[in-house]
């Protein structure tokens, strides 16, 4: 026997969710929420669904998706009741989640922390995703640039003039928005998963310090 209430997902998703406080900041940064986050990025999801495709048992979701819901982060979209067991859908609440700079700001406890779990959140989660493409075998360590399943992985450090800085920012800014428009058509046979980690900063020289 099965219940179905009114789907909350006719609703219109906001296109930005503005991350105002460090708690809220921290609920986001962990490579396993996003994970899930990205589970819900395009339709709704059970916890039963995202456990399977993440090959982990329910049990490990609840916590995670209880603390993103109590942050706003996701919201149910959808309840029915199957055999007297509450089901729900979960999609995110916004589009594009983003970290408010008044959370940034350095010098005080809040925007250091703030600082530091955006850092933290954005390192860890791209090493996760480097780490799981090779035990996966999806990137192949001993292949060449550029075939297909290779990665790049590198740090430099440059002596830029301000006009250079703002240039090669602008160029680096349109080659992540291209990247984030690309799709693949449905009928593509081969079609990849692909994360890009992206930072250009202003910095000096090392201290030296051990």
């Amino acid at each position: 026997m099965e219940r179905e209430k009114s789907p909350a997902h006719l609703q219109t998703t906001p296109d930005t969710f503005n991350i105002t406080d460090l708690e809220t900041l921290k609920a986001v940064s962990t490579p396993f929420r996003q994970n899930l986050m990205r589970l819900m990025a395009d339709e709704p999801r059970t916890v039963k669904e995202m456990a399977q495709e993440l090959g982990t048992p329910p049990s490990r979701l609840y916590y995670h998706i209880n603390q993103l819901e109590k942050h706003g982060i996701i919201r149910v979209v959808k309840t029915q009741v199957i055999s007297g067991i509450i089901e729900k859908q979960y999609q995110l609440s916004a589009r594009d989640f983003r970290v408010d700079r008044a959370l940034l700001t350095p010098g005080s406890g809040q925007g250091d922390a703030a600082i530091e779990a955006v850092l933290l959140g954005t390192l860890d989660a791209g090493a996760e995703e480097i780490r799981q493409g090779i035990r996966t075998g999806v990137i192949d360590m001993s292949k060449r640039r550029p075939e297909p399943g290779t990665t790049f992985i590198g740090h430099s450090l440059a002596t830029l003039t301000p006009q250079q800085y703002s240039d090669f920012l602008q160029r680096l800014f349109d080659l992540y928005q291209e990247f984030e428009r690309m799709t693949s058509s449905p009928d593509e046979e081969t079609v990849q998963l692909t994360g890009l980690l992206v930072a250009l900063y202003p910095t000096t020289s090392p201290s030296g310090d051990d």
